[in-house]
């Protein structure tokens, strides 16, 4: 099978795409990326020997703006790049994740009449996934929510594809002893790859309030956070459970996802199906940024299945953090009824499901 995968521009669209590339590559398939310049999956795929072609692509602004004008010319000019690179490599079926760099791969895949199978992440599709769906044969979901933004008969639920290392450990550590004895509860606080200038300063502001309780933090800033968010843990004077990393990842993530007794984090799709693999209850404060708001609607999901809480980012106070997360350590009933839950919300086999859809689609 020649599968050509595509999406980008953020590590959110990039992750899930690589994940399905590879295993369809481990599986003997001819795999190539295409994507942006710009975008964060030429560097991705160099690390992992994936061989890629990007366009000029870039997110379409505002049409009456310079900018806008802009923007749309190069998407054009991208997907006149595409149709001529995808002539070349005839794939018998294209992946997509969404995000401006899957824009011009699809528009050139649709004049082709190649087979797509799409995949949104988030519980609002982006503008890109909304427009190829019509044409798509397949769209894979993760959050319930999405699927009523799509055509009938299209939509199939098959999770998302998180990182390989992160399924395994996810999966190796639920099966060790539940009985075994730990110590303090673990919260874990993460702003997402970005960071939180917000969550970060509430954060510390909780610890110090909850400086008798008896609780460990792990605190993940985001690289341009971590400075700032040192110097005032050192200002504020609090004691010496309280840790904070820039960023971790591997085996260290999954650990500190194991270990937690509750996340304090944004609600982007990729957190939240680490929080479901690993089991854990969260407080969720979601980007107010987000596109269309998709960020509160994937947290509302979570919310209706008893797995988390959500503190709107203008509603936060280390008060009302200190609530919520006593809310959960204090409850070993409710997190043992979150906890089911979020296993039955999970889908463990999401990138076999997927590929199932890629390889029906390719007619193999």
């Amino acid at each position: 099978m020649r599968l050509v995968v595509t999406g980008g521009g953020t590590g959110g669209h990039v992750y899930p795409a690589i994940e399905v590339a590879l295993a369809a590559r481990d599986q003997g398939a001819d795999v190539e990326y295409l994507g942006s310049r710009r975008g964060q999956e030429k560097s991705i795929c160099g690390k992992v020997n994936l061989p890629i072609r990007t366009y000029g692509s870039e997110p379409v602004y505002r049409l009456h703006t310079i900018r806008g004008m802009k923007s749309l010319l190069n998407l054009l000019r991208s997907s006149g790049e595409a149709k001529r690179d995808l002539e070349k490599i005839r794939p018998d079926v294209i992946f997509a994740t969404g995000g401006y760099s899957a824009a011009p791969v699809l528009n050139a895949a649709r004049k082709l009449r190649i087979p797509v199978v799409l995949h949104e992440q988030n519980s609002v599709p982006g503008r890109t996934i909304l427009l190829a769906s019509r044409s798509a044969q397949t769209v894979c979901t993760v959050f319930h929510a999405s699927a009523q933004h799509f055509p009938k008969g299209k939509v199939q639920r098959t999770g998302m594809p998180i990182r390989k290392a992160m399924r395994e450990s996810a999966q190796g550590r639920l099966l060790l002893d539940a009985g075994a004895v730990k110590a303090a509860p673990l919260v874990l606080v993460m702003g997402g790859s970005q960071g939180s200038a917000a969550l970060n300063d509430h954060a510390l502001g909780t610890a110090l309030r909850m400086a008798s309780t008896e609780v460990q933090w792990l605190h993940l800033t985001g690289l341009s956070h971590f400075e700032s968010t040192m110097n005032s843990l050192q200002k504020m004077g609090i004691r010496s459970d309280y840790t904070i990393k820039a960023y971790v990842e591997g085996d260290e993530m999954a650990s500190a996802m194991f270990n937690a007794s509750v996340a304090l984090c944004r609600s982007g799709a990729g957190t939240m199906a680490e929080l479901a693999a690993f089991r854990k209850p969260s407080v969720l404060v979601p980007y107010p940024a987000a596109f269309n708001d998709h960020q509160r609607i994937n947290a509302e999901e979570f919310v209706n299945l008893g797995a988390a809480e959500i503190i709107a980012q203008k509603d936060l106070d280390p008060a009302r953090i200190e609530s919520r997360v006593l809310s959960w350590l204090n409850d070993s009933d409710r997190v043992e009824a979150a906890q089911k839950a979020l296993a039955e919300w999970d889908v463990p086999d999401a990138v076999p499901q997927i590929l199932g859809m890629i390889k029906s689609a390719a007619g193999r």
